[in-house]
């Protein structure tokens, strides 16, 4: 900003105070910013919108059932407590105090429970070599 002012150098002190003009200068600059930004999100949109989108290959989708399926066995056999705080966060998208005040339970408690829960399902869905 000091740049742009310094090389403009059009401040005229019949017209105002230093301050208020590099404040003008800042907000203009910022303006023009937010401007630029708009409507460089506008083109991108644009240019997205009239090109195809290609199908994922099926090898991805078939892996990504295979994936939500071991997932969904996983956490079925976790302790009830973890697999309730789990289930909440992560699917329901609850923070820890929200999954805590809906159960009834501690805060911390609930952060030890979907810790636990996430090792045991870390264990258990990490891939064998």
């Amino acid at each position: 900003m000091f740049l742009r002012a310094w090389s403009r150098c059009g401040y005229d002190a019949s017209r105002g105070s230093l301050q208020g003009w590099l404040q003008m200068m800042t907000k203009h600059t910022a303006i023009d910013w937010v401007r630029r930004e708009t409507a460089h999100k506008r083109r991108s949109e644009h240019v997205g919108a009239t090109q195809a989108v290609a199908d994922p290959p099926i090898e991805d989708e078939i892996d990504a059932v295979s994936t939500a399926a071991r997932v969904r066995a996983a956490v079925a056999v976790l302790p009830q407590a973890e697999r309730v705080a789990i289930t909440l966060a992560f699917f329901g998208g609850l923070s820890y105090r929200q999954v805590a005040e809906r159960l009834g339970v501690p805060e911390g408690t609930i952060k030890s429970q979907i810790r636990r829960g996430l090792l045991r399902l870390g264990s258990t869905l990490r891939p064998v070599s």
